[in-house]
C-alpha cells in the first residue's frame, strides 16, 4: 500500500504572483507602470522563468498586460472599464445577497461586523490601505454563504481589479471613507433585521456612487509610467538579512 504523500508546496511562480498582486492592489505600482522581468528576478533572487509564469498568472486576472516585444505593464483601466466593472459588481453582489439562506445570515453578519471594525480602526489611524483591504473583505463576505460556486468564481475573477481600483482611486474621492463607512454600517443593520429588499437598494446605490467617485478621480489622475522606481521595487520585494 503506497504511503500518503505530503501536500506539495505552493509553486514559486504562485508565491511571486501573490507578492506582485499585493503590490498592485496596495498601489505600490502605478497604473501602466512597466514591470521588468530582469528587475523582478533580481529582487526575488530567482531566474526569469518563475517571474514570467507569475506575470502570466496576473495577466489572466487582468492585473497586468504583456505586450510582445515591448514588455509587461500594470493594467491601465479606461473609463468604460471602470463603469462596466462597477455595474457588474452590482449584479453579482445583489445576487449573492439574494441567494444567501436565512439560516446563514448570522455568520455573514458576524464577518461583516468584523470587517467594519477593521474599517473603524483604519479611519482612526488614517491607514487607507487597511481600509481598502477591509472594504474588499466586507463585500467578499456576501459571497461566503451564497451557495453558488459559479457566482463566487465570477466575483473572484474580478476581485483583483476591484481591489486595485479601490486603493488607487477611492482615496481621491471627496467625502470618503466616511460615507462608505456609514453605508457599510447600514448594510449590516438591514441584513441583520431581514430587510433584504432595502439592503439591495442601498448596495446598488453604494456601488453606483463608488462608480461616480472612481470616474471623477480617474479623470484627474494622470497615468504615469514610473521611470525612477527600480530601487523602490527592489526594496519592496528583496529579501533582507
Amino acid at each position: 500500500m503506497p504511503k500518503p504523500t505530503a501536500k506539495p508546496l505552493k509553486g514559486l511562480a504562485v508565491t511571486i504572483a501573490d507578492r506582485i498582486r499585493t503590490a498592485i492592489v496596495d498601489a505600490e505600482f502605478e497604473f501602466g507602470e512597466s514591470l521588468s522581468e530582469d528587475t523582478l528576478a533580481a529582487a526575488f533572487d530567482v531566474s526569469r522563468t518563475p517571474v514570467r509564469e507569475a506575470l502570466n498568472i496576473l495577466q489572466m486576472e487582468g492585473l497586468v498586460m504583456i505586450v510582445p516585444k515591448s514588455g509587461t505593464y500594470v493594467f491601465t483601466p479606461t473609463m468604460d472599464d471602470i463603469a462596466e466593472l462597477c455595474d457588474f459588481r452590482i449584479c453579482l453582489e445583489q445576487q449573492a445577497v439574494t441567494l444567501t439562506p436565512v439560516e446563514a445570515t448570522g455568520s455573514t453578519v458576524v464577518e461583516l461586523k468584523r470587517q467594519l471594525a477593521a474599517m473603524d480602526q483604519a479611519i482612526t489611524t488614517g491607514d487607507m490601505q487597511l481600509y481598502g483591504r477591509a472594504d474588499t473583505a466586507f463585500h467578499l463576505a456576501f459571497f461566503q454563504n451564497c451557495g453558488n460556486r459559479y457566482l463566487q468564481n465570477a466575483y473572484s475573477r474580478i476581485l483583483g481589479r476591484v481591489a486595485s481600483l479601490r486603493t488607487h482611486l477611492a482615496i481621491r474621492a471627496e467625502g470618503e471613507p466616511e460615507r462608505s463607512y456609514r453605508d457599510h454600517a447600514d448594510m449590516i443593520m438591514l441584513l441583520a433585521n431581514g430587510e433584504r429588499a432595502s439592503l439591495l437598494v442601498i448596495l446598488a446605490a453604494h456601488i453606483l456612487r463608488t462608480k461616480d467617485n472612481y470616474l471623477n478621480a480617474f479623470r484627474q489622475l494622470s497615468v504615469k509610467v514610473g521611470t525612477g522606481r527600480t530601487m523602490r521595487l527592489r526594496r519592496r520585494f528583496a529579501l533582507t538579512d
